[in-house]
């Protein structure tokens, strides 16, 4: 029987560091190039300055990040969380 408990603790603690392994605090911090405008709690504008394609995602307080965006060299992108209420920007990272 200890060993049956020893084991759940073993999957939990496993499947623990599975999820930690895909949060936002594993993603990357966004390089300089890349500006945010807060366009209000819950909308912002990614610009990607940089010579390169960027992978990126917005972090929400209170609400699901969004998903990854790859932003061309050059261009921009909208995201907003309006269908989140009780959503507020975070911050922008890359992923």
């Amino acid at each position: 029987m200890k060993n049956i408990a020893r084991a759940a603790a073993v999957a939990t603690v496993a499947g623990v560091a599975l999820v930690g392994a895909v949060t936002p605090a594993s993603a990357g911090t966004k390089p300089a190039c890349v500006s945010v405008d807060v366009r209000s709690f819950n909308h912002v504008v990614m610009y990607n300055n940089c010579s390169t394609s960027q992978r990126l995602r917005v972090v929400w307080n209170n609400a699901r990040d969004s998903g990854c965006f790859t932003v061309a060299s050059g261009a921009s992108k909208d995201v907003n969380a309006y269908n989140q209420p009780f959503a507020s920007y975070d911050k922008v990272v890359t992923c």
